[in-house]
């Protein structure tokens, strides 16, 4: 049965370099950059399972398991993540340390307005997506 609390959690990594972000500051020292994000999950998503990995077709091992350990380190280091209210996200930083930060519709677009081109389309598409997956108004209790 769904609620409107139904949580889910999105882990992420990509290689910087691949997407044209070698100078992205959260790159660490193999050009990774590894995220979560805590939204509402999906209204009546009977598919939701416990941990579930996408892996990009072609992918070297090395980089699929060395983003997979990444995850699971930050995860391990902020078991809060797990528990978190929808509307925020935790970057790993350089070193293994973890950055959170507060996710608004507001925010978002002053990042889009940053951006040129298809990767500002994207967001500005991505915002409409998740507007309503995200927390309006958080309490204290529902920062992580």
């Amino acid at each position: 049965m769904s609620s409107d609390r139904d949580i889910a959690i999105y882990l992420n990594g990509l290689n910087a370099e691949t997407y044209d972000r070698a100078d992205d500051p959260s790159a660490d020292e193999d050009g990774h950059v590894v995220t979560a994000t805590v939204l509402r999950g999906p209204r009546g998503d009977t598919s939701m399972v416990p941990v579930r990995v996408r892996i990009g077709h072609g992918v070297s091992v090395t980089t699929a398991s060395g983003m997979l350990r990444k995850m699971a380190d930050m995860i391990d280091d902020n078991p809060d993540l797990l528990s978190g209210m929808p509307g925020f996200a935790l970057r790993r930083i350089p070193g293994g340390g973890a950055e959170r930060k507060r996710i608004t519709p507001e925010g978002l677009e002053q990042m889009a307005d940053r951006l040129e081109g298809e990767d500002r389309e994207k967001l500005l598409e991505m915002i409409d997506r998740i507007r309503d997956q995200i927390t309006e108004d958080p309490s204290p209790d529902d920062m992580l």
